[in-house]
C-alpha cells in the first residue's frame, strides 16, 4: 500500500526531476547504464509502473536511451538535448515575435503589446477536468484519422450554439481547423490567387498581412472606424483594385477593440453584394463579449459571409481548435483543401473542447473573463489618460489603440526595452507599413506598474 500511494503525478515529475539534474550537472556520465526499473522502483519506495514513467519521460527529453534487452543508459548527447528541451519556447502566435526576439526571459519584464491573455486568466481547470474525462474512454479515439470536417459531436453542439446567435448554420456546414490561422488559410488558398489584390482591415490583424503576402498576393487597407469597416472606402477600393475577398475582424477588432455597428454591417454588406466580394468574417473575440455581437453572417445568411470562430482567447490557445462556417458548396471546397494539407484536425483534442463545453461550467468562466477584461481595461485607460496618453474612444475586449506622447519611434522603443517593457508598434498592423503614432496594448498584461511608470516618464 505504502508504494501505491506514492504513485503520482508528483512523484514522477519527482524522481524525474532527480536524475535529470544528475545528468545535465554530468554527475551520471554519457552512455552509463541506469538501474533497471524493478531496481529504482525498489531503492525509490514506488511501483515499477512509475519507475518505467520516469524513464519514458527521460527518453522522451531525449536525456536516456533504451536499448533492448540491455536496459537504460544516459544518452551520449544528453547535455546538448537538454539546453534544447528547457530552452524558453518563443510564442509565434503574434507577428510582434521578431521584437520579442531581441529579449530574452530575464530581460522581457512586461509583455505590453502581446496577443494573448495569461495562462492564468484562461479555463485550464475546465481544460484538466476535461483532459481526465476524455482518458476514461476508448483508445479509438487516439487511434485513427479523423473527418476532414472535424469530429461531428463538436460541430453539432456548434450549429446548436450559432443558431442561438442568430447564425442559422446546419452541421454539414461546419469545418474545424486547427485553431483560426488555419481557417484564415484555408480561405485565403481557396478563395484567391498569386497576384491578387485581397482588402483587409486597416490598421489590422499582422498575421493575416504575413498569410496573404505568403500566397502571393496584395493586401490592400480598408480603414478602420470606431463604428467598424469604412463602408464608402470599401466600395472605391473594391472598384479600383477589383478584389474578391475582404478579410475583417468584427467584434474587439484586433489591434483597435472596435466592434461594427448594425448600421456598418448593414452596408458592408450592399457593398459586397454590388461587388461581388465574399467576407471573411473573422470573429475569433466574440465570446469575450458580454452581449451578442452584431454579426455579418447573422445578417447575410452565410451566402457571401464565412465565419470564423476559436477557442484560443477563453479556453486555451495550446489546444488549436477552431472552425469555419460557410454555405455548403464553400464547406465542402474548404474541407477537401484542408484534407490535401492535413488530412484532418485532431480528434482528441475536439474531444477536449467538447467535454469542457457541455460540462456546464464554460459558462460561468466566460463571465469571470468578461469581467476581469472590462475591470483591466479601464484601469489601463484611466491610468493611460493621466499619463497623457491619446486612446482611441470606444471599443472593448483585450486591446487598447493609443498615442503615446512625446517621443518618436525609435526613443519610445529603445527607453522601453532598456525597461524590459515589449511594446507593439503601428505600423506592423498597417498593410502599407507606415508609421502611424499609434501603439497597440493589451490590457491584461498592460495593467503594470513597470508600465505607468514608464508612461509617466515618456514626458520627460
Amino acid at each position: 500500500m505504502r508504494a501505491h500511494r506514492t504513485d503520482t503525478p508528483t512523484r514522477v515529475e519527482a524522481l524525474s526531476g532527480g536524475l535529470r539534474t544528475r545528468i545535465l550537472t554530468g554527475q551520471l556520465s554519457p552512455g552509463e547504464r541506469l538501474p533497471s526499473v524493478r531496481t529504482l522502483a525498489r531503492t525509490q519506495g514506488v511501483s515499477p509502473f512509475t519507475a518505467a514513467r520516469v524513464y519514458e519521460l527521460l527518453v522522451a527529453e531525449g536525456l536516456i536511451e533504451a536499448r533492448r534487452g540491455s536496459g537504460y543508459y544516459v544518452a551520449r548527447n544528453a547535455q546538448t538535448a537538454g539546453a534544447h528541451a528547457f530552452a524558453p519556447v518563443e510564442p509565434l502566435v503574434d507577428s510582434i515575435w521578431t521584437l520579442r526576439r531581441e529579449f530574452d526571459r530575464r530581460s522581457l519584464q512586461v509583455d505590453a503589446g502581446c496577443g494573448w491573455l495569461p495562462a492564468e486568466w484562461l479555463f485550464t481547470d475546465g481544460v484538466r477536468a476535461a483532459l481526465t474525462q476524455v482518458a476514461r474512454r476508448p483508445a479509438v479515439y487516439a487511434g485513427r484519422y479523423g473527418s476532414a470536417y472535424g469530429l461531428g459531436g463538436l460541430r453539432h453542439h456548434l450549429a446548436r450554439q450559432l443558431t442561438l446567435r442568430g447564425i442559422d448554420c446546419a452541421q454539414e456546414q461546419l469545418v474545424l481547423t486547427q485553431g483560426a490561422s488555419q481557417a484564415l488559410e484555408l480561405v485565403i488558398g481557396t478563395l484567391t490567387r498569386p497576384g491578387e489584390a485581397v482588402l483587409v482591415d486597416d490598421p489590422g490583424y499582422p498575421y493575416v498581412l504575413a498569410m496573404l503576402r505568403g500566397r502571393g498576393t496584395h493586401p490592400v487597407g480598408v480603414p478602420r472606424t470606431a463604428e467598424g469597416p469604412d463602408a464608402e472606402a470599401l466600395e472605391r477600393i473594391a472598384a479600383k483594385t477589383g478584389a474578391r475577398l475582404f478579410i475583417t475582424n468584427t467584434t474587439y477588432q484586433n489591434p483597435t477593440g472596435s466592434t461594427i455597428t448594425p448600421a456598418t454591417a448593414h452596408a458592408v454588406l450592399r457593398v459586397a453584394e454590388r461587388r461581388g466580394l465574399t467576407v471573411c468574417e473573422d470573429d475569433i473575440f466574440a465570446e469575450l463579449s458580454p452581449d451578442p455581437p452584431t454579426s455579418l453572417a447573422t445578417l447575410d445568411g452565410l451566402e457571401r459571409v464565412i465565419y470564423i470562430g476559436s477557442f484560443s482567447k477563453t479556453i486555451a490557445p495550446s489546444l488549436r481548435v477552431g472552425y469555419l462556417a460557410a454555405r455548403p458548396d464553400r464547406s465542402e471546397q474548404l474541407a477537401m483543401l484542408k484534407n490535401m494539407t492535413s488530412l484532418s484536425s485532431s480528434e482528441l483534442t475536439e474531444h477536449i473542447v467538447l467535454a469542457i463545453l457541455t460540462a456546464g461550467r464554460h459558462r460561468a468562466h466566460l463571465d469571470r473573463l468578461r469581467r476581469r477584461l472590462s475591470e483591466a481595461r479601464a484601469r489601463v485607460i484611466r491610468r493611460m489618460r493621466a499619463y497623457g496618453v491619446e486612446v482611441a474612444a470606444g471599443g472593448g475586449g483585450m486591446f487598447v489603440w493609443a498615442r503615446l506622447p512625446g517621443k518618436d519611434r525609435e526613443t519610445i522603443m529603445a527607453r522601453a526595452k532598456s525597461q524590459g517593457i515589449l511594446l507593439a508598434p503601428g505600423e506592423i498592423f498597417h498593410p502599407d507599413g507606415h508609421a502611424s503614432g499609434h501603439w497597440r496594448f493589451n490590457v491584461a498584461y498592460a495593467d503594470d506598474e513597470r508600465l505607468y511608470a514608464f508612461l509617466a516618464g515618456l514626458g520627460t
